[in-house]
């Protein structure tokens, strides 16, 4: 056996993709890498899932370096206690002659130039805004920061979090090809607007720079009142409690009936090695009060069903998609259209991503886009084919974007639009969708009235994707 018993299950749903196997999950635990950050709080998304992801040593360093770093260092090790991290006052502390296998630059590019032979991947980050780029040595970077794009404002904001969340998901799965030596790398940097849900490729785009995305304090206000559930606590449900704690929201309901097992650490990273075997949701919970006490997180420790499904989304004001099944998917989406409640909907599968916005009355919902429920076995869950720990990651960011621009009722949502993610190809692509007049939720004339049938198939036991 290449990895001891436990290792084999923290990383299962990796090792038993082709791509990544047994030999290259035990690459990811042998690398070594560099985060170098403008603050512990820009880098902390990404540091969370290089450390889900196996990487085995981690340097970092930041410009503002708070007392913070213990309790993140306590989280990290408590996700997974293999990793080594280290925290340094600056990138000449490095241990001499140690090898290091990727770089990654957050709004802090002043050591680009002496770390000339190392591949690195570059991040500048805005409110909703950012830039993205992955390089096999840095020394090949004339300029490393494009344009006008001075990085991440250092004002508090919704804004700043989700890019800071979604540029962690992208660079930590970079910072796994690079490991590995798959996929495309961003070597043409890529450009993405959570705003207007737009992604770039190519040379600097100059409106991707402005900060024409300005929040006040009574949208700050409005979140701090605002009320989302999140359904499933797994690889989606846990971005996205972790953004929208983070953002801000006053009250964030978890429904989830799982206990935390280890095989889930892997992209998981609400839980921990600690809490394996303890309610998802009692788990989540330790986990968001730790990093904001003021959030008021409600417990669901239920299956979420055709019993309780409206009673449960009946007083929150946006749902977040986190299930493990289509029939639940399905469920969800049409208790949704039937409360009148939007649903920022997501579901990840080995490399890849789907995601949409359901505005019941204003836009198609799931059913439009995909009309029947395919019969049992025809979809392999995640369970089977295995997925890249940050993809979730990545998804989960952008359902809590979403969610949050519903709620301050400013932004452009992917209502009307299928999100398509290719992480090898790092690929956005954003197909326009539209209502489907004979839908049998949402059309003209429904046969779907209340949620007394067509969720009979129930899967077999799996994980939160």
């Amino acid at each position: 056996m290449i990895l001891p018993k436990e290792q084999v299950y923290r990383y299962l749903r990796h090792i038993i993709m082709p791509e990544i196997s047994g030999p290259g999950q035990k690459k990811l635990i042998e690398s070594t890498g560099l985060v170098v950050s403008s603050s512990l709080e820009n880098a902390s998304p990404l540091l969370y899932y290089l450390t889900a992801s196996g990487i085995g040593r981690i340097y970092v360093t930041a410009e503002k370096f708070n007392q913070g770093f213990l309790s993140l260092k306590e989280n990290l090790e408590d996700l997974n206690p293999d990793i080594k991290i280290e925290f340094l006052n600056d990138t000449t502390a490095l241990p001499t002659g140690e090898k290091i296998d990727f770089a990654v630059f957050i709004n802090n590019f002043k050591a680009v130039k002496h770390l000339k032979e190392i591949p690195a991947i570059l991040a500048a980050t805005r409110p909703w805004k950012g830039y993205i780029r992955t390089v096999k040595r840095a020394g090949l970077l004339d300029d490393p920061l494009p344009g006008t794009m001075e990085g991440e404002s250092e004002r508090g904001s919704a804004g700043v979090v989700f890019s800071r969340c979604f540029a962690g998901t992208i660079c930590a799965i970079e910072a796994v090809k690079l490991c590995l030596n798959i996929g495309r790398l961003l070597e043409a940097p890529l450009y993405f607007d959570l705003y207007s849900m737009e992604f770039k490729t190519g040379e600097f785009i100059n409106e991707f720079a402005k900060d024409d995305t300005r929040e006040d304090p009574a949208e700050r206000e409005r979140l701090s009142r605002s009320k989302v559930l999140i359904v499933g606590t797994g690889g989606l449900g846990s971005p996205a409690a972790l953004a929208l704690t983070l953002a801000g929201v006053g009250t964030i309901g978890l429904v989830d009936s799982d206990a935390v097992e280890i095989s889930n650490l892997n992209r998981q990273i609400l839980h921990s090695t600690s809490r394996v075997g303890m309610l998802k949701v009692e788990s989540a919970e330790a986990f968001l009060k730790k990093i904001n006490p003021e959030v008021n997180v409600v417990k669901y420790p239920t299956r979420f069903d055709r019993e309780n499904a409206l009673e449960i989304i009946r007083d929150y004001d946006v749902i977040i998609d986190g299930v493990d099944n289509l029939p639940t998917r399905y469920l969800l989406n049409d208790a949704c259209v039937l409360a009148g409640k939007p649903l920022a909907e997501a579901g990840v599968l080995r490399f890849e991503g789907l995601g949409m916005t359901v505005v019941p009355g204003e836009g198609p919902c799931y059913r439009c886009v995909f009309p029947k429920m395919p019969p049992p076995g025809s979809i392999p869950s995640c369970s089977e084919t295995g997925v890249l720990g940050p993809v979730p990651g990545v998804m989960g960011s952008i359902e809590a974007a979403e969610a949050a621009k519903i709620l301050t009722g400013h932004g452009k949502l992917l209502s009307g639009r299928l999100l398509i993610f290719d992480s090898m190809e790092l690929d956005f692509k954003l197909p326009d969708l539209k209502r489907d007049p004979g839908c049998p939720v949402c059309g003209r004339n429904p046969s779907i009235r209340d949620l007394s049938g067509e969720y009979e198939f129930i899967c077999e036991k799996t994980e939160k994707d």
